[in-house]
């Protein structure tokens, strides 16, 4: 069984894999606490649309945990401590078993003027999403110890 540290280490490697950190500590929407992996400042999206609202990529059916954050699909977790660290740590673990990467860029430069000067200024004019690319699973959790977890 793995120990509350051992999740919080492979969530810091799943992460760095992807380039991008592991917070604890982070906030969403208006100051909302929460848990999540970022790049760049963003959490990454898991689901994105068309400008017609329709769903525009192709990751599937999702599953997220109990209270990841429900008004913007990304990958955070409301609350802080060992129960959000928990849900976050059973959601990585989903993303890295279904071969997930994090794809990063800058959105159509004509949508930039919808944007405007404060959008662009909050950095809406990148992205950084989870994309179902079958990428090779964590599989194992060395320990300084020597002890090896199997995921």
């Amino acid at each position: 069984m793995m120990e509350h540290q051992d999740k919080i280490e492979f969530m810091l490697r799943w992460a760095h894999k992807h380039k991008a950190h592991l917070t604890l500590e982070g906030e969403c929407g208006i100051g909302r606490e929460c848990v999540g992996i970022l790049v760049n400042d963003i959490y990454p999206d898991y689901e994105w649309h068309d400008g017609d609202y329709n769903r525009a990529d192709d990751n599937g059916e999702i599953w997220t945990p109990p209270d990841a954050y429900h008004k913007h699909p990304c990958v955070a977790v409301l609350g802080r401590g060992v129960d959000a660290e928990d849900q976050l740590y059973q959601w990585v673990k989903w993303f890295n078993k279904n071969g997930f990467t994090i794809e990063t860029g800058d959105n159509p430069k004509e949508e930039w003027e919808k944007l405007g000067v404060v959008g662009i200024l909050l950095g809406k004019n990148r992205y950084a999403r989870m994309v179902r690319k079958g990428v090779e699973p964590i599989t194992q959790l060395k320990k300084s110890d020597g002890r090896v977890i199997e995921l």
